[in-house]
């Protein structure tokens, strides 16, 4: 017994050690690599159990999905040489492992390269917009640009003919510029200036024009940057408070517009209200006057009707108004007898 327990104990102890160094796991989230003494050996995309020579090969794991770098600011000139510090940040993967970890190494270094290839196209895009496209609602289409510039990375042509051999390569682009003052882009280069190119560096046809050359970034650092994304764009600490003067002068001189305007309306109001008051009030003055005239000539007219009539009732009655005005115990009054205020006093009959 004793005999079987000491192998026993080295077999586990041996399949501890030894397990580990041959068995890895590559999660869903990530890539892996295998490499015997620093030389490549294979890769490995899909998750699962996987198998390597204990001792000898290593795995390097990589992160596989979408990784954040920001951008460190920087001050740049837009097109109407207007300077703005822009803080920017970046996403991207790795998409090929072994070029990744060739060029790259690691996630530090691809962060850092990548940052300056974003800044290096962000420079040469807001060279080329202005200021106030920069900070608008046109900035995705910048974006977008800047986005499809950084996914290539510029190259000699001596590089590219070492590594792909031609310029007719799906990983190459060729671009011509030809705007010498930088106030357009570059287009890219026809098959036929390819072609020209291929044969000469500098052809007849191309002089005086600015040829650059990229590569594809999966192709040469094995990533692939998705999207870039301007977080701020601002002016610089030395001018800020220049332009936040200038801002509040032209917002005062709008408000005080709108405020004279508002006058003005309150002015046109006021005086349309009072036109319309006025006309309402004599128009109403008139159809009172009107209606009182009709008023007291249908009285008249009845007066009239009446005293025809009776000519000594209405008199009688007048006279008896006459004495409610004037008779009252504390008045004298003085009147001729024959007056004919006092016939009725004098005479039931009126004198009739």
């Amino acid at each position: 017994m004793k005999k079987l327990t000491i192998p026993l104990i080295v077999i586990i102890i041996a399949a501890v050690i030894v397990i580990p160094q041959t068995l890895f796991v590559v999660d869903e989230t990530e890539l892996a690599i295998v490499t015997r003494f620093g030389e490549f050996k294979r890769s490995h995309r899909s998750p699962g159990l996987q198998v390597k020579t204990p001792f000898a090969e290593q795995v390097t794991r990589f992160d596989k999905r979408l990784l954040r770098v920001d951008v460190a600011p920087a001050s740049l000139l837009t097109a109407d040489k207007r300077n703005l510090v822009i803080d920017s940040y970046a996403r991207y993967k790795i998409v090929d492992p072994l070029v990744f970890f060739k060029n790259l190494r690691n996630q530090s270094g691809a962060d850092a390269r990548v940052g300056d290839i974003v800044n290096a196209q962000l420079r040469q895009e807001v060279a080329q917009d202005l200021q106030h496209e920069v900070i608008s609602e046109t900035r995705e289409n910048i974006m977008n640009r800047v986005t499809i510039a950084s996914n290539r990375i510029e190259v000699s042509r001596g590089d590219l003919f070492r590594d792909y051999g031609s310029l007719n390569h799906a990983a190459v682009s060729v671009f011509v510029d030809e705007d010498t003052t930088d106030t357009q882009r570059s287009r890219p280069a026809t098959s036929e200036e390819i072609a020209l190119l291929e044969a000469d560096a500098s052809p007849a046809s191309l002089e005086g024009f600015s040829v650059s050359y990229s590569a594809s970034v999966i192709e040469a650092l094995g990533i692939e940057i998705i999207d870039v994304r301007i977080k701020r764009a601002d002016f610089p600490p030395d001018i800020e408070t220049s332009v936040f003067s200038r801002m509040e002068a032209e917002r005062e001189r709008i408000a005080s517009g709108l405020r004279a305007e508002g006058t003005q309306a309150d002015s046109e109001i006021r005086a349309n209200v009072d036109r319309q008051v006025n006309i309402i009030l004599e128009t109403a003055q008139g159809t009172s006057a009107l209606l009182r005239g009709e008023a007291e000539q249908e009285a008249i007219t009845i007066l009239a009707t009446s005293l025809e009539k009776d000519p000594d009732f209405y008199s009688f009655r007048r006279s008896l108004e006459a004495y409610k005005v004037f008779m009252d115990g504390q008045t004298t009054i003085i009147i001729d007898p024959a007056s004919d205020l006092l016939k009725f006093m004098t005479d039931p009959n009126g004198g009739s």
